[in-house]
């Protein structure tokens, strides 16, 4: 199982195997960008600075390797992240700042030495149990994000013929809400009786938790971590609507 954890540690590897930095890196970007994006977004900034303030983010940990020691087993992989872009943002204002009352140019610094307390800072912020509004405000982006990889994983499996026909009729009754459709309409729609209507929605419902399951799995410490991540997750988009 490859964890945005180990995925840190392959960026070490960019002169022995610079491929699978890359690829390490890209993932990464692929999954955190929007919601570290819209995070800057809620801190105010606007759309094109947001853009460019998460990208700098990126291209800062991948060419600084700014990733301090810490023990990966104490927390989320969001949760570090979170904390790291928020110190970028503080040494880029600040920077920012400088520069206009024309002072001195100042290196931006993410490493274990500079981020206040060092690790005991970070292992701080990787136990917080009740986070205030900008720490829900990234976790129900995370959350949403994660939700729709899974969804997505999904809908490319059920992407061919009549699976295809299947997933759209019955996509609504893995998201629920309001409006769902009637068993009976649903079969009808796809000319199948009630009872194999329910087998379908019974596998694609298996299929989606594991896929979510997966998911998750990426993000954390370990196995024993998963469920409580996922009942955590649940509460913030649930909160959200």
């Amino acid at each position: 199982m490859t964890t945005h954890w180990s995925m840190v540690g392959d960026f070490a590897l960019e002169q022995s195997a610079p491929e699978r930095a890359e690829a390490a890196f890209a993932r990464l970007c692929q999954d955190y960008w929007a919601p570290l994006y819209r995070f800057v977004l809620y801190r105010g900034y606007s759309m094109a600075d947001a853009q460019d303030l998460t990208q700098g983010f990126f291209a800062y940990l991948f060419e600084k390797r700014a990733f301090p020691a810490v023990d990966r087993s104490k927390g989320r992989f969001r949760s570090f992240l979170l904390l790291l872009l928020k110190r970028y943002l503080g040494a880029t204002d600040a920077s920012r700042s400088r520069q206009i009352r024309g002072g001195a140019k100042t290196m931006l610094a993410l490493d274990g030495e500079r981020l206040g307390q060092g690790d005991v800072a970070i292992e701080d912020a990787l136990k917080v149990n009740a986070p205030g509004d900008e720490q829900r405000c990234f976790d129900r982006n995370w959350a949403a994000e994660l939700v729709g990889r899974a969804m997505e994983t999904l809908r490319a499996e059920y992407s061919s013929g009549r699976k295809a026909r299947v997933f759209a009729e019955l996509r609504p009754f893995l998201t629920g809400g309001l409006g769902l459709p009637t068993y009976e309409t649903a079969a009808a729609n796809l000319d199948v009786p009630v009872e194999t209507l329910r087998s379908h929605i019974c596998r694609l419902r298996a299929r989606y938790r594991a896929l979510l399951r997966a998911e998750v799995r990426r993000t954390v410490p370990g196995e024993q971590d998963i469920d409580e991540e996922l009942r955590y997750l649940c509460r913030v988009l649930l909160a959200s609507t």
